[in-house]
């Protein structure tokens, strides 16, 4: 298998995504792409990880007010939009964790809001030096999370600012925290469509390997990647 991953900009943060990618495939080939490092067609590839970093540009999420918006990389937003349209095109599984499935869903034409703390959601990120922040994820029953996970309800992580406001008209929600922040995406009609699972929280930063929100997550998109190789 032949994974391309998105360059999260954070060598240290990069790790954390491949480490745990590897630990439930580990013969996968990770390759670690970006702008900075050429702009290679996916072809060559099996599947698509969206990693997390930076906000995407308030012009492409609708973002606003866009003072609370931080510094984003507009190369880095048309490169990844991009890499959604090959892996789409080619029905590739694609995995987006954190910005990844923000990205994607402003890609399909989604909003995103500028900032959750400000908008009155206060346990989605935590201060500096703080120990990481958990909360529950409520999960609808008929979607690839439950399937996926086997759960209706668990306990994730979280380190983010942004969130979904507007769904994509192509997407749907399979899990919200118990304020209602949306915390997963996946395909709304599954017909003839690949592999599509968007995550708000980061399971690869999450030390209980055990918990289906991280080891389900990954096993899933393998099991998804392996398929893709079978038919193709």
């Amino acid at each position: 298998m032949k994974i391309a991953v998105s360059d999260s900009g954070n060598e240290g943060k990069q790790k954390k995504y491949l480490d745990w990618l590897q630990t439930f495939a580990p013969d996968a080939e990770l390759t670690v792409i970006g702008y900075k490092n050429g702009a290679p067609s996916l072809k060559e590839f099996d599947a698509l990880v969206l990693t997390g970093g930076e906000d995407v540009d308030p012009q492409l999420s609708k973002a606003t007010p866009i003072e609370l918006v931080q510094p984003g990389d507009r190369r880095r937003d048309d490169f990844e939009f991009h890499l959604l349209e090959q892996a789409m095109t080619e029905q590739k599984p694609i995995l987006g964790i954190c910005r990844g499935l923000q990205v994607t869903n402003v890609f399909l034409g989604g909003s995103l809001v500028a900032d959750l703390q400000s908008a009155g959601y206060l346990s989605h990120s935590a201060k500096k030096n703080e120990q990481e922040l958990r909360h529950s994820i409520v999960v609808e029953k008929e979607s690839l999370m439950y399937s996926a996970t086997g759960k209706e309800s668990g306990e994730i992580n979280s380190f983010h600012h942004q969130s979904v406001l507007n769904v994509a008209n192509d997407l749907m929600v399979s899990g919200r925290s118990s304020d209602g922040v949306v915390e997963s995406l996946e395909w709304k009609n599954k017909t003839n469509k690949s592999f599509l699972l968007l995550v708000q929280w980061h399971p690869e930063r999450m030390s209980d390997t055990e918990n289906p929100f991280t080891k389900n997550i990954c096993t899933s998109f393998f099991a998804a990647v392996q398929q893709y190789k079978l038919t193709n």
